[in-house]
């Protein structure tokens, strides 16, 4: 029973504005180096050899995580739901339909603030 909570909380979504999961394969491939690094100091050197082969390891898998994480905001955002918004500069308004559409927009100057009606006297 304890071991399908744990499994639960680590399969979870990640939290709006926290690492990515590239990001914390990464990290963790590098506290494994740094565990190698150690283990050579020590004089260790067939566990630096395996400590530094499993850190390759998910430095490859962390890369590859990337790439597809990069090839899903290519395509709209398959990852996110994301949702028709209007975007604004000065006067001008447009419409964002994709994940694209929204950088560019953003690019030329574009935001998410209305702007405010000027008040005739």
């Amino acid at each position: 029973m304890a071991y399908a909570k744990k499994m639960a909380t680590k399969v979870g979504k990640y939290k709006k504005g926290g690492p990515t999961r590239s990001q914390k394969v990464r990290a963790k491939s590098n506290k494994t180096a740094t565990r190698g690094a150690k283990a050579v100091d020590e004089g260790r050197d067939r566990k630096a050899a395996r400590l530094f082969k499993k850190a390759a390891k998910q430095e490859t898998r962390s890369i590859k995580i990337e790439e597809r994480e990069k090839q899903r905001m290519k395509k709209g955002g398959a990852t996110k739901k994301f949702k028709v918004h209007k975007m604004y500069k000065g006067t001008k308004v447009k419409t964002a339909k994709t994940i694209t559409e929204h950088l560019a927009l953003k690019k030329k100057g574009y935001g998410h603030t209305k702007p405010k009606a000027k008040k005739k006297k």
